[in-house]
């Protein structure tokens, strides 16, 4: 990857990983995106399709790695990579970063990247 930070959401980064998405799975990211942290219930609302189709859309960005995940207390919430990785920061200080990806279910490689922009650009 180059010196300059693009966002794991930028065409040429998911290329890199081999990460091709369908356009019902961009509809989901980009309302992801846009709500930064929500339930199946509210992205469903969102988007106008079943939540029971956004859970599944949501579960498969999550394996790519795209969104986070994370319970809190009887809700699932997916939350943007980004802003996941700040409340996390926020909430655990510094931690590891295998540690902080788990804690928000995201690839370490991902969480590294997210970390190592925020400290560029603090």
């Amino acid at each position: 990857m180059s010196e300059e930070y693009c966002s794991i959401y930028d065409i040429r980064f998911l290329m890199n990983r081999g990460i091709a998405l369908s356009p019902p799975l961009w509809r989901t990211l980009k309302a992801v995106i846009e709500l930064k942290k929500a339930t199946a219930e509210d992205l469903a609302k969102a988007t106008g399709r079943p939540r029971t189709i956004e859970s599944r859309y949501l579960a498969e960005l999550n394996r790519l790695g795209l969104v986070a995940r994370r319970r809190i207390s009887r809700k699932v919430y997916y939350i943007e990579a980004e802003t996941a990785v700040k409340e996390a920061l926020k909430e655990l200080g510094d931690v590891p970063i295998e540690q902080l990806a788990h804690q928000i279910g995201l690839p370490a490689d991902i969480v590294r990247i997210i970390v190592e922009k925020l400290r560029k650009y603090a």
